[in-house]
């Protein structure tokens, strides 16, 4: 690539695909004369509707493309030169297809065509791809293979061209992405990475949001512009802590910061046990439920182990399990038609797969919904003793209290509830989580966890928190009433809003607005973050985004803000978007926005 002129790379507009459709019929029917000319002198196909470009521009001009074709009711080019059977991988809701890989004539001497690879694989994980699959020219496949592709000898002529089949699994494309990710390492000063939603080099944590830290800065210098931004790609709790906890932190706070803390919480583990009504015994605490995921489900899950998964769920857990462990995972697609709800029989159905462990995030997130408990009881009624469940409940509070399924978990052999208190007590800033299960389990997992794992001020304001249980259910109210009228003002710009029980809410975006990493970009520039949800399933699709709700004033700032980015006359006029007005009480902005 020339070092004079940086190379951008990022998704086609539609402005893009306009120069694509025309450097394709320029290179695959006049160059290689795989298709006829035409006097429009554009080149598409049946799959362009479904197709994702990732574009490389110089000096905004396109310069080269590659195209990502998701599982679609279309297929895949390849169905045009193989028939399924005689292809060796199956056609299920992980297989993704890179194709058109393409470059013009004076850029063909760089690496230019590698960078492109390089960020269709990570644009395809991204979606939740488990298998890639292309069909690579055959001047190109040494290219292919240094990505870790393998040929299967299967070769198919059009017109001039000669393609071979070749495909890997997204597991063993990972144990090449570092070598490959060091071959053109050298070159991102070059490059104006633009794909949101993904680094330049992959990271090794899961992506969680909290984007609107950029704007406030991470050293903590300038905290008083966290009130220019509105932070709703995070799902902490829009109401404060208990004056309770605030009160106790206060009266102790120099004590507090420089004391060590009860080593393994015995006073928060007894506080916990008589709020929930089990056994001391059933209880570990942790540093939030992430310590605690990374801690137990390092040491109860192997290898070897086959685990099944929501799709869409939290995505820590697909990170846990296949990127940390390298455990077999399975995903039990929730389908938007049915607004992505847990059918109870289709996961009975799944049962006689043999899954070591199954997870369950109940609510779920992203999408919101909830099982009740009463049915997940019969559902853990008839799945097999060997089977263990982890079901993360750290939202069911704002379902509540009597759906959790603590009791149930600390009286079986095979079932082990979740809790953090960050998210439905408003204590994410301390970290406080806790485990209930059966004390055989319990007892195993203590060994996994350090000492001393939640601060001091996490064990006071957790312990304290359980003595305020009456001002947290008020704001659990309040807060089904806040997302109500926020699902209203969505649904009046033309929204397409998933109904859920907690504190966000899923949405899918209007035909006439861009997808959601577009506006997700355009948002933060108007001080509002909200989360790009496209990668936390395999079949959102590119137009889903999480909003976390808000107090009354501050879910209206969202509206008006989203009006604006949309251009939705209707919201701006004041026909439509409008959150409605108390009707309970419910408190307005807990902090201010400054709109300058």
């Amino acid at each position: 690539m020339q070092r004079s002129s940086k190379v951008t790379l990022s998704i086609a507009d539609l402005r893009d695909r306009r120069s694509i459709y025309a450097l394709r019929h320029q290179v695959y029917a006049q160059e290689l004369g795989q298709h006829r000319e035409n006097h429009e002198g554009v080149l598409t196909d049946h799959l362009d509707e479904v197709n994702t470009y990732v574009v490389a521009k110089r000096d905004d001009t396109v310069v080269g493309f590659v195209a990502i074709t998701p599982p679609n009711p279309h297929g895949y080019s390849i169905d045009k030169y193989f028939s399924r059977h005689e292809t060796p991988f199956v056609y299920d809701d992980g297989l993704y297809e890179v194709r058109l890989l393409t470059v013009v004539e004076s850029s063909r001497r760089t690496l230019l065509a590698a960078l492109l690879m390089y960020g269709a694989l990570r644009y395809a994980e991204s979606q939740g791809a488990r298998v890639m699959v292309v069909i690579g020219r055959r001047e190109v496949v040494s290219l292919y293979e240094r990505t870790g592709l393998r040929s299967h000898g299967l070769h198919a002529q059009a017109g001039a061209v000669t393609y071979e089949l070749m495909s890997a699994e997204v597991q063993d494309l990972r144990s090449h992405l570092s070598e490959f990710g060091r071959f053109i390492q050298r070159f991102e000063r070059s490059v104006d990475w633009q794909i949101a939603g993904m680094p330049y080099e992959p990271e090794d944590a899961c992506f969680h949001g909290g984007a609107f830290w950029d704007v406030i800065g991470e050293t903590f210098e300038t905290l008083e512009r966290r009130e220019s931004v509105i932070c709703a790609d995070v799902l902490d709790a829009w109401f404060e802590p208990a004056p309770g906890v605030v009160q106790a932190l206060q009266r102790c706070l120099s004590f507090a910061l420089k004391t060590s803390p009860p080593t393994t919480g015995e006073g928060l583990r007894h506080v916990i046990a008589r709020a929930r009504g089990v056994a001391e015994n059933s209880i570990l605490t942790g540093a939030g439920s992430s310590a605690l995921i990374f801690a137990a489900l390092r040491g109860w899950v192997t290898p070897s182990s086959r685990v099944l998964i929501l799709d869409p769920m939290y995505a820590e857990y697909a990170h846990v399990l296949e990127r940390v462990i390298g455990a077999r995972v399975d995903r039990l697609t929730l389908s938007r038609t049915r607004g992505y709800q847990l059918e109870p029989r289709q996961l009975v159905n799944s049962f006689s797969r043999g899954y070591d462990w199954v997870i369950l995030v109940n609510p779920n997130s992203p999408t919101g919904r909830h099982l009740p408990r009463h049915q997940l009881e019969h559902l853990l009624a008839e799945a097999p003793k060997a089977t263990k469940f982890w079901i993360d409940e750290t939202y069911v509070d704002y379902v509540g209290e009597d759906q959790s399924l603590e009791v149930h978990a600390a009286a079986s052999s095979n079932v082990v509830v979740v809790k953090s208190m960050s998210k439905a007590y408003a204590l994410s800033g301390v970290r406080a989580a806790y485990l209930c299960g059966p004390p055989a389990l319990i007892r195993e997992a203590r060994h996994w966890c350090p000492p001393w794992a939640v601060s001091l001020p996490g064990q006071i304001a957790a312990c304290e928190a359980f003595a305020c249980l009456d001002y947290y259910r008020g704001r659990w109210r309040e807060t089904a009433i806040l997302r109500g009228e926020l699902q209203a003002g969505l649904e009046a710009q033309g929204w397409d809003v998933v109904p859920g029980c907690a504190n966000f809410l899923l949405c899918h975006l209007p035909r006439s607005a861009p997808d959601a990493a577009e506006l997700v970009a355009e948002l933060h520039a108007r001080g509002l973050f909200i989360r790009d949800a496209t990668s936390m399933g395999t079949a959102l699709g590119k137009r889903a985004v999480r909003i976390a709700v808000k107090d009354r004033a501050t879910n209206q700032q969202v509206l008006d803000t989203l009006a604006a980015a949309l251009g939705s006359e209707r919201a701006r006029d004041g026909s439509g978007g409008s959150v409605t007005q108390a009707r309970s009480g419910v408190p307005g902005p807990t902090v201010g926005v400054d709109r300058r």
